[in-house]
């Protein structure tokens, strides 16, 4: 998008949703310009009763008013102790690979599962918690960027198999063994091994951090989903500051609660697809997915909220909100999920699966 229209565009918002204090954009501000201000498609569509049902809840609840974004402190996950460059770098090389925590079997979909050092986990927090126990072994160099751009196959099964030497990220591994060698030569050459660098680059600015980091494989998303997850993990743990407000980070998480909610409406055979988990094609996906993009950012423009703050209220209730047996279906745990009153609990739609790095 040339700069005049994102400048326009930006101007646009400036008067509808304002700004949380002089000079920062707004996540509406901040969608503007990266040119992903509305949506319109024929797969997918936005109901705007249920969108309003869950503004006015969002609004009244003191769960969301007095919601704090999360910190990523956790030892258990992440480097909490390390010093900003090596936080940084790993937050970056985590991300890379933040993708696809599932695979089809026989017709069914089985989740990324995996057991370390006696504990049993799933998905991203399986993924963070082997880096964590990789750094803390030392056995690999994790955080160099060489070591990264020459990732051998077994580097990987290393650095990601449980205690039974099953490698639950094997899944999409010619993807993710792609993206962490791109990352790895990419800040050979442009920031002298640390993405920490091209963090400073950015100055500040939220559009620039997601512009530069474009030009790596794992961040190339056209609705910045992996870049504004590593944005949300750098400003929340005070790594960074920026000038604006992230994008909500859509995954199949997030996407599954906004159809369940019935504030993304699926439309012809696409619904059909979603309750019987069949994979999706790109478009449907990609449609999908900006549906519940522009949902969301219509939702922090509505309430004030930062994207971050919905985006972490979304993916933190993936675990109320689960495929089976969501807590909504038991009266006395029903009261555990923070959108019980505005949700339409069409819990029929299950995780939307596609074959992409994206999410």
């Amino acid at each position: 998008m040339p700069q005049s229209a994102r400048n326009s565009l930006r101007a646009s918002f400036h008067d509808e949703a304002g700004s949380t204090t002089s000079g920062h954009l707004t996540t509406s501000q901040v969608a503007a310009a990266l040119g992903v201000d509305g949506f319109s498609g024929t797969l997918a569509a936005i109901d705007p009763e249920a969108l309003t049902t869950m503004v006015g809840h969002i609004s009244n609840d003191p769960f969301f008013q007095n919601y704090r974004r999360s910190t990523w402190s956790d030892a258990h996950f992440w480097n909490n102790e390390a010093v900003a460059l090596e936080r940084s770098q790993y937050f970056a090389i985590g991300n890379a690979v933040n993708f696809r925590f599932w695979r089809l079997e026989q017709g069914g979909v089985i989740p990324a599962v995996g057991i370390i050092k006696g504990e049993k986990l799933r998905g991203a927090m399986y993924m963070w918690r082997r880096l964590r126990v990789c750094l803390d072994e030392g056995r690999l160099p994790i955080l160099n960027a060489r070591f990264l751009a020459t990732l051998s196959d077994s580097d990987f099964d290393e650095l990601f198999s449980d205690d039974t030497g099953s490698n639950p990220l094997s899944v999409a591994r010619e993807e993710r063994i792609a993206n962490l060698r791109d990352l790895g030569a990419y800040l050979l050459t442009r920031w002298e091994g640390q993405f920490y660098h091209l963090l400073q680059a950015a100055n500040g600015s939220l559009v620039e951090f997601a512009r530069l980091s474009r030009e790596i494989r794992a961040f190339d998303d056209p609705l910045h989903k992996l870049t504004m997850v590593n944005a949300i993990l750098h400003s929340g743990s005070g790594i960074a500051s920026f000038d604006g407000e992230p994008l909500p980070a859509i995954d199949y998480h997030v996407l599954k609660q906004l159809l369940r909610q019935g504030i993304v409406l699926p439309l012809g055979s696409l619904k059909g697809k979603l309750i019987t988990q069949q994979l999706l094609s790109d478009q449907e996906s990609m449609e999908l997915r900006r549906a519940a993009l522009w949902a969301l950012v219509e939702i922090s423009a509505r309430t004030g909220l930062s994207g971050e703050i919905l985006d972490n209220s979304w993916w933190w209730n993936r675990l109320k909100c689960t495929d089976q047996n969501p807590v909504c279906q038991d009266p006395e745990t029903a009261p555990e999920c923070p959108f019980l009153y505005a949700c339409s609990k069409l819990v029929d739609y299950s995780l939307p699966l596609a074959e992409t790095r994206y999410y």
